[in-house]
């Protein structure tokens, strides 16, 4: 058996190289791994300094909570306020006159119905649509309970006659669209808490 045991230097030159090749491999990999690891340690350190400094989209969306919520709630205050003022009972008490007569009282507190309504008309931005045709409808109740305690008497009649007739009709029917009104917007505003 023979065995050689001289390397000529072609083989030399050859496994030199073939380490020299391999070792450069991995340094090429280990810093290409290195180079990658350093952008996601980076991306990542950035990602995390922009989440607890409150980013735009997050600083803008707590903002935008801190500024509307108040907002909203106030505009159901308002909502619930005007619902409650708007009731015949309730408004006759603050509209009535001992010198007025009964249709000049009728056009005073349709007319107040009116003007409180449009007052609060902005306060629509901020709560729902549901809510909204529900005040509406509402203010149309209450002035339509006016008008039929009206159409009960004569033109000549004194005020207390028709404050009479409001509270009768009111009584009769406890204006079921204004209660149901103020209950939904209340509840609605509850959610926002």
């Amino acid at each position: 058996m023979y065995i050689c045991t001289n390397f000529n230097a072609m083989d030399s030159f050859f496994w030199t190289t073939l380490i020299t090749d391999i070792i450069h491999a991995f340094m090429i990999i280990g810093l290409g791994t290195l180079a990658a690891l350093l952008l996601v340690s980076y991306y990542l350190k950035k990602k995390n300094i922009y989440i607890k400094a409150d980013g735009p989209s997050m600083s803008n969306l707590s903002e935008s909570k801190k500024i509307t919520i108040p907002l909203r709630l106030q505009a159901y205050e308002r909502i619930v306020l005007f619902l409650e003022r708007i009731q015949p009972a309730s408004i006759v008490m603050r509209m009535q006159r001992p010198e007025m007569g009964a249709q000049e009282l009728q056009l005073a507190l349709a007319r107040t119905i009116r003007e409180e309504f449009d007052y609060n008309l902005s306060q629509q931005v901020y709560i729902s649509s549901t809510a909204w045709e529900m005040i509406k409808n509402a203010r149309e109740e209450s002035i339509s309970v006016i008008n039929r305690a009206s159409a009960q008497l004569s033109p000549e009649a004194p005020a207390s006659e028709l404050v009479k007739a409001i509270f009768n009709l009111a009584l009769e029917n406890e204006t079921p669209v204004i209660a149901a009104a103020i209950h939904f917007v209340k509840d609605e505003a509850r959610l926002m808490m």
